[in-house]
């Protein structure tokens, strides 16, 4: 084999993968998406009672002792960093960088009442 036909095939099969990926990518999206969406009105309601609250990181986090649907929590987060890491890998940028951001625009967009923690660890109410 010479070498434009070696490099032909490599590049083939590059396409090929990038193509997998983003096929795979694009439907990992969407299971996440319609799973977050079934579990947003429980996350909703316990919001409103305080029991949960967001991060300075992005994720879900218990206020209290009174961990109520503790699979609903983590279940969220586990979506939430899937989520961010794809992010952070079609960005070309730290997983840690997109967890900040996301956590400063949850906190523009939390509703009044809502639990927020800080990156110091203490909890405030919007």
């Amino acid at each position: 084999m010479g070498k434009r036909n070696f490099f032909v095939m490599v590049f083939v099969a590059f396409v090929c993968s990038a193509i997998l990926v983003q096929t795979c990518f694009a439907g990992n999206i969407r299971q996440i998406k319609q799973r977050m969406k079934q579990r947003l009105p429980i996350i909703v309601k316990m919001k409103h009672q305080g029991i949960i609250g967001e991060n300075a990181s992005g994720y879900l986090e218990f206020v209290t002792n009174r961990k109520i649907n503790e699979n609903v929590v983590a279940e969220e987060n586990k979506d939430r960093r899937m989520v961010y890491s794809m992010i952070a890998s079609q960005q070309g940028v730290s997983i840690q960088k997109v967890e900040n951001l996301r956590a400063l625009q949850i906190v523009r967009k939390a509703g009044r009442g809502e639990f927020l923690k800080r990156k110091n660890g203490t909890w405030y109410r919007k």
